[in-house]
């Protein structure tokens, strides 16, 4: 017990500099992009919040920064440099924590805390100009859950725990994965030291933090708040039945082909490979531990066998167990963790730390993903913005006003340099805002609306029975890219990738 701290771990504020610039660095072409990434299209036109997907704190937040009551403005990329800066300095803390009672040089600091952000799933967040802060938020309220100190009086540590616990699902709910991962992590180096029960203590007082903050939070944010057809739709916990027909194994399909997409190539075998590194240090702790006498620490040998196929089914995390999930970049934030993970051979032991340069590997290759990201990013949106203002431009002339129907089929041509960028990294095809004109979609309404040409949403229905305007006698104009029809009011569009 003597090696076990009671207070928070002492931060160097160089080391939170040193994060927060290269942090910023990573961040930096997005906000070079500077470019409206899915919803932000509709938050900039309407100004919603996120009260009814139960991220109170967000709309709260959001608010205060302007002021404002009812709509939020574009403040980018100012939400994103003030998520880095707290985000930095959490980081500093799960570093010191995690080096405790070793060398605190740079590189190690880094190897410890940047994954927090520099990551590849983590773009897709930070390209949000609205979401970005409170998600950035979510992060840092996850490491402050994972690192109160286990020492402190129960009541004390259960209840501060608690309230970071319940801010993160304030602020963005899928960031409980970050927690449950970190805890996993804290697990293994609290193990290397031989404090098996201290171990088991700490992680059994976590989890049932959690367990109660989400009952606290089903009672007072979901039952009051989360509704409507998208949030409320989507919140649904699965069934034994779901289960029986397979949708637990969809959800984990859906979730390793997009872990899959950033393995690939010979990049992919240079992070599968670290990420063994990694597990072989995490086995020989158990190897320790199964030697050492006592129940405590046969059973700390036998999780710690468990820990990387843990950590990488907490990737997906909580999504895994809806009904109606979404798999998207922007929930793997806990992939910090298998980052981490693999930079403990580096930190913590002996042989690694001669090597620890190597440990950097990795985060180069993100700072790689992340230029690259942002370069076609940029070039997306230009190549869109220019198809949507020309299909504008067309409406206007073929007489349509607002109050008229307009009616999309078929899928927008993508950009050829992007084209290009995907065939390198095939994980920006998820990563890249999915926001082209495609079929009925909402973001190509709202592309569209952005140039001037404002339509109303249609049920499938009314689009089914809409297909009747794509016929010769109605057509207005035809290009390889975009045939224009019209009857009356109702106006239909016909995309084409010839």
């Amino acid at each position: 017990m003597t090696g076990m701290d009671w207070t928070w771990p002492k931060v160097n504020s160089r080391h939170v500099w040193l994060l927060f610039i290269l942090n910023c660095l990573f961040a930096l072409p997005v906000f070079l992009a500077n470019v409206p990434y899915m919803d932000d299209n509709a938050r900039a036109l309407y100004g919603y919040t996120w009260s009814r997907s139960g991220r109170v704190f967000s709309t709260f937040l959001m608010n205060a920064l302007s002021l404002r009551m009812h709509n939020i403005p574009d403040l980018a990329p100012l939400g994103q440099i003030l998520g880095l800066l707290a985000l930095s300095y959490c980081g500093a803390l799960l570093a010191a924590r995690l080096l405790r009672g070793r060398r605190m040089d740079d590189l190690s600091v880094c190897l410890c805390a940047l994954p927090l952000a520099v990551q590849p799933f983590f773009l897709e967040n930070l390209s949000y100009k609205f979401d970005a802060l409170p998600m950035l938020l979510a992060q840092s309220c996850a490491v402050l859950a994972a690192l109160v100190p286990t020492l402190w009086p129960t009541r004390r540590q259960f209840g501060v725990c608690a309230v970071f616990l319940f801010s993160v699902m304030c602020f963005y709910q899928p960031a409980l994965n970050t927690f449950l991962a970190l805890t996993v992590i804290l697990f293994v180096c609290d193990a290397q030291e031989a404090q098996d029960r201290e171990t088991w203590r700490g992680l059994g007082l976590r989890v049932s933090a959690l367990a109660v903050t989400y009952l606290a939070y089903q009672l007072l944010i979901v039952r009051h708040f989360v509704h409507g057809s998208y949030a409320g739709h989507r919140s649904g916990t699965m069934t034994f039945h779901d289960i029986v027909h397979g949708l637990a194994w969809d959800n984990l399909r859906q979730a390793g082909a997009l872990l899959g997409s950033l393995l690939h190539g010979a990049p992919g075998a240079v992070l599968v490979a670290f990420y063994a590194v990694g597990t072989a240090f995490v086995w020989g702790c158990a190897g320790g531990a199964l030697r050492r006498r006592g129940l405590p620490s046969k059973l700390t040998g036998l999780a710690l066998l468990a820990v990387p196929f843990v950590l990488v089914l907490l990737v997906p995390g909580i999504v895994l167990s809806l009904a109606e999930t979404v798999i998207e970049p922007r929930i793997f934030m806990s992939f910090s963790a298998c980052v981490i993970l693999a930079s403990l051979f580096f930190v913590r032991s002996d042989a690694g730390r001669k090597l620890r340069w190597l440990g950097a590997v990795p985060l180069l290759y993100f700072y790689v993903v992340s230029f690259s990201f942002g370069n076609a990013m940029q070039e997306e949106t230009r190549f869109e913005t220019g198809q949507a203002e020309r299909l504008a431009n067309w409406l206007d002339d073929a007489g349509f006003r607002t109050g008229d129907d307009l009616f999309i089929y078929g899928t927008e041509a993508q950009a050829p340099i992007v084209q290009n960028a995907i065939a390198g990294m095939p994980y920006l095809a998820r990563a890249l805002p999915r926001q082209k004109m495609t079929d009925d979609g909402f973001f190509g309404y709202v592309r569209l609306r952005q140039n001037g040409a404002d339509s109303r949403e249609h049920s499938p229905a009314e689009w089914l029975a809409a297909r009747t305007l794509l016929n010769t006698a109605n057509l207005v104009r035809q290009t390889p890219r975009f045939a224009l029809y019209r009857d009356g009011h109702r106006f239909a569009v016909q995309l084409t990738h010839a």
